[in-house]
């Protein structure tokens, strides 16, 4: 039977104004068209981590924009990549608890509104700093308000070319909140012109942070030439696929990933690089060619084949790139070694 309540049916009948970001593999919001039918179970999690749903509720009074509230929960999903309907509805029954608790407290003892925050929730979990500064810099965005403290001096220190050797008081909440903005046409031209020119200890992070952005074909061009102070630098080779994942010019992202991927024959790939691939860009494995090309430099990949066991799994239960992979695993163009790698793999897992 379908549950009769839902968590975009609480925060409706509350009136507060709320978005769905998403934290697992990267930091993306989810309509609310397609929350539903997540939570109706006419559609599976999009971004599966570890078989679970890894997700933010950031939702306010439209009448009081300052005073918003955020849960972060992460609840379970079904083989198929369904969620779990009874984690979900153990998680509201204690939210409302606690929210009935909250409120009788609040008419008790203070005038103010109560707090709508859960704790002691099986289902919350608190994100690692790099998803917490994303996280922060977007819904400050989303609430339409400035970006953290940390911004200026970010911004400041891009504006000075002869002291980008100076990068030591950076921090990564002000290169969460530029990534944050780097749609703003002042932080895209800012961006294109230097970032390829920018020290690693800077460039790195802020590549890792464009991956939860939407970039455009310019500031595309501008991350890929961050490869010309490239030598075999596989950190930073992993840091630029993973700034592409989210790239509006998907033909130069799929290149420069087959590109990479296509070595894998002289030396193998490092482990590193293919689970930005499978991790952060993976939309490009829906090409069957592109995901065959990646499967059988996994088969050669750096880690052996508890690396390549790993991946695999994660990526078949991926609802939107199961399929190509399986069609990627029946190839009759695989090499030896990468049915060799499939054989072992479905001997190990099943």
């Amino acid at each position: 039977m379908q549950p009769t309540q839902t968590i975009q049916a609480f925060l409706q009948a509350s009136g507060a104004q709320y978005r769905i970001i998403d934290l697992g593999r990267r930091v993306l919001k989810i309509e609310k068209g397609l929350f539903e039918k997540i939570e109706n179970a006419q559609a599976p999690y999009p971004y599966p981590l570890q078989r679970q749903a890894w997700f933010a509720v950031l939702f306010w009074d439209p009448k009081n924009i300052q005073q918003h509230h955020i849960w972060f929960l992460k609840l379970p999903l079904d083989e198929q990549g369904y969620l779990d309907l009874n984690a979900r509805d153990d998680f509201l029954r204690r939210a409302l608890e606690q929210l009935g608790q909250a409120l009788l407290d609040s008419k008790e003892n203070a005038p103010e509104a109560p707090a709508l925050e859960i704790k002691d929730n099986p289902w919350s979990f608190t994100p690692r700093q790099d998803k917490m500064a994303a996280f922060h810099a977007k819904a400050l965005v989303e609430l339409k308000r400035p970006g953290s403290q940390h911004l200026a001096p970010m911004m400041r220190y891009l504006e000075q070319p002869e002291q980008f050797s100076q990068w030591q008081h950076i921090g990564i909440q002000g290169i969460a909140d530029l990534c944050a903005r780097s749609n703003e046409e002042s932080v895209t031209n800012m961006l294109r012109q230097h970032l390829p020119q920018l020290p690693a200890e800077v460039m790195v992070p802020l590549l890792l942070g464009l991956e939860n952005e939407s970039i455009s074909h310019l500031l595309t061009q501008a991350v890929i030439a961050c490869k010309q102070s490239m030598t075999s630098d596989t950190t930073l080779l992993a840091a630029i696929i993973r700034a592409l994942s989210g790239s509006v010019d998907q033909t130069a992202k799929k290149q420069f990933i087959l590109d990479a991927l296509d070595s894998y024959k002289q030396a193998p790939i490092s482990i590193e690089v293919l689970v930005a691939i499978s991790g952060r860009a993976w939309e490009v494995l829906t090409d069957d060619a592109v995901a065959l090309l990646f499967v059988e430099a996994l088969a050669y990949n750096d880690a052996g084949q508890g690396a390549f066991n790993q991946v695999l799994t994660d990526l078949l239960f991926m609802p939107s790139i199961g399929k190509s992979i399986r069609q990627a695993f029946r190839s009759p163009k695989r090499s030896e070694r990468l049915g060799e790698a499939i054989g072992t793999f479905l001997g190990e897992v099943h």
